[in-house]
This record gives C-alpha cells, structure tokens and sequence, in this order.
C-alpha cells in the first residue's frame, strides 16, 4: 500500500483509515488491539479519534495493518492541523452554546472526551463526531432529530446533544463488528430464523446469534442504553455503502417491546434500503415510513393468517399461552402486541412477559 493511496479529507479522521483497513482484513478491534498489544477500549478511542498516533502506535499500525510509520504519523498530523483550524476559526459564542448542549461529563467519565477547558474541549469533540464545527454536527445528526416531534420543543438542542452521543457511540461500536456486504435478499431469509430466538429467555442466548445472523446480511447491530433525558428504542442507517447498522436500546427491559424494535428496526432496512435512517422512540413523528415499519414487525410476529384469530382470543393467561404455543412465540410478545392494538390494557396480564436485565445483558456483549 502506498501513502497516496490514502490521501486525507480536510477532517478526515485517521480512525476512519484504520477501519477501513480492519475491514479489508476482517479484522475486529479485539483481534487488532491484541496484535498492537493494546487494549480494545484504547483502540477504539484511537479510531474514534479520542486518542492521537504517536510514533510507537504508527510502528505498529503500519506493522499490522500496512502503510508506513511517516503515512500514519502524517496522517495524524493533518487531522491535528485541521482540528485546530477549525477551532481557531470559531467564535467564543457558538464554541460556548455546543458545550452548553453536550452531556460533556459523561463523555469524559467514557473517555471519549478528554477534561479541559475551553479550545481543548472543543478540539476534543470535534475529533469525537469527526466535525468541523457545531454547524457541520448539527447538519450531521439533524436528519436523525427531524423524524421526531420534540425537534420544535424549548429542550430540542439538549435532546439532539444525547442523541447525538448516543449515535456517534453506536457507529464506533458498529465499526468494529465485522460484517459481510450489505444483502437485502440475505437479510430477508434470516427474519424467519431470527423470529425462532424471541423465544429463548436469556440474552447470552440469543444476542450472539442475532449479531451473527444480522453480520451474515451486512448488518452490524449494536446494543446500547439510551441516553438520559432522550426516549429512544432504536435507530437503523447505513454506515457505508456495504454496511447497515441497527441500535438497540433495549428500553423498558421486556421482551415484547425488543423484539417489535428489532423488526420495526430491520423493516426499515428491507422496505426502505439505503435511504433508512431512522430514530424511533416515543417522539417519533407517525409517518408513511415508520407504519410500514409498524406493519412489517407486527406481521412477523403474528402472521397475517392468524390475526383474526388475535382478534377473537379469550382475554386471559390460559388462552393466550395455548395461542402463542400454536403460532411458536413467546406469551409475553402475543400480550404486547394485543396491547398494541388495544385489546389488552396496558397494565393487564403484563406478567407474561420475561423481563431482562442489564447485567445479563451486559454479560452477554462480553462473550461476543
């Protein structure tokens, strides 16, 4: 590989070098960062651009992934001159009015920022979201916010700070899951097998097989808490041209509203294809877009020959347990979606349902 083969972009980050290349390689950061003997947090924040190229990271880098050390020293250069072009050039004003709009101290309890004051923090945030200015991170997540009703809201700004945090995390997170090509037809096969795991229990079960069916498609899913203060369940883009990603929030922690998300999340992407770049939560705007969506899920998890059925089913445990047995899915999902259309209230038979837990949830993203 020659170092004109990868000529920089004004604020290109170097990280997005490294990716590619670990792409082309199949390589994950957790393989990558053993080959670097470096951790993987340290990598990751070295691709989100939290963390500069010094002289022994470009030896190994151009060691591991090709290059030259003076192509990643460069490299990092440029990206810093740019960094700090862009921050010179903004007035104190909007540098102050973007710092007042980001949950800053919890991107500093991540790492993903580090502490300063004033230019530093700036310079910081703006190799975090790989922008120029609050102008461009605002253009960059705006398509995202416009999809919800709160976006006329006093408190929009903050709402967009989360989500923008909450995003930019799940995209370095997508990044490092290895995928094949973008395959709709793929993806389209796998709903039936990935409708056969809403029935085990535990996430250590099912999540590495999701991850592994949805990768199979193109689809790198990531799994997420939502930010404080911003009401998200889940969120479907294209992060390159080969490469979709799916959020999760696992929000409210029940099965019945995972598993609607995570079809509603894929109908976008089946229905809908590249232009799919959505944030559903309960601000979400009702569009023509987001009932397909609705309609997709709620079609994969009843099928349509039996939704008459759904409708004349007695209101109670015994019923609805032999109902779902006859159509191989979980009570609790059958309970959510009767409360969806209003034959349940919401408070009615919810025991049904299996509740999750983070912990378990976390304990099943350390084995993938």
């Amino acid at each position: 590989m020659s170092e004109a083969q990868f000529q920089p972009q004004w604020i290109s980050r170097p990280g997005e070098t490294i990716s590619a290349l670990m792409s082309q390689r199949s390589l994950d950061s957790g393989r990558l960062a053993a080959l670097m003997e470096m951790d993987s947090q340290a990598l990751r924040r070295l691709i989100a651009g939290s963390m500069d190229i010094d002289e022994e990271i470009a030896r190994r880098l151009a060691k591991h992934l090709g290059g030259s050390m003076r192509f990643w020293c460069t490299r990092q250069r440029q990206f810093n001159e740019a960094l700090d072009r862009a921050v010179g050039s903004l007035k104190p004003d909007a540098a102050k009015a973007w710092l007042d709009t980001l949950p800053i101290s919890d991107l500093v309890k991540t790492g993903w920022v580090t502490k300063g004051k004033g230019a530093a923090t700036i310079r910081s945030l703006c190799a975090y979201f790989g922008v120029s200015s609050p102008a461009e991170w605002r253009s960059q997540y705006n398509s995202f916010a416009n999809t919800f009703s709160y976006r006329t809201s006093p408190s929009f700004e903050n709402k967009l700070g989360a989500l923008s945090v909450w995003l930019r995390q799940a995209e370095i997170e997508a990044d490092d899951v290895v995928c094949e090509r973008w395959d709709r037809d793929k993806l389209s096969k796998a709903v039936i097998e990935l409708r056969r795991l809403t029935k085990q229990k535990n996430p250590s079960s099912f999540i590495p097989k999701l991850r592994a069916l949805c990768s199979a498609a193109g689809v790198a899913i990531v799994f997420m808490r939502a930010p404080s203060g911003c009401a998200v369940s889940g969120a479907t883009r294209f992060i390159s041209s080969d490469k979709a990603m799916i959020v999760m929030s696992f929000r409210h922690l029940s099965e019945d509203h995972f598993w609607f998300t995570l079809f509603h999340e894929i109908g976008h992407l089946l229905l809908h294809g590249r232009a799919a770049t959505f944030v559903d939560g309960d601000a979400a705007d009702s569009s023509k877009k987001e009932n397909e969506a609705n309609s997709f899920a709620a079609q994969v998890l009843i099928p349509p020959t039996r939704s008459e059925a759904l409708q004349d089913l007695r209101r109670n445990a015994k019923s609805i347990i032999r109902f779902a047995v006859s159509i191989d899915l979980s009570p609790g999902i059958v309970v959510g979606q009767m409360q969806h259309a209003e034959l349940l209230g919401p408070g009615q038979l919810n025991f049904l349902k299996r509740r999750y837990r983070w912990e378990d949830i976390q304990a099943a993203l350390t084995t993938l």
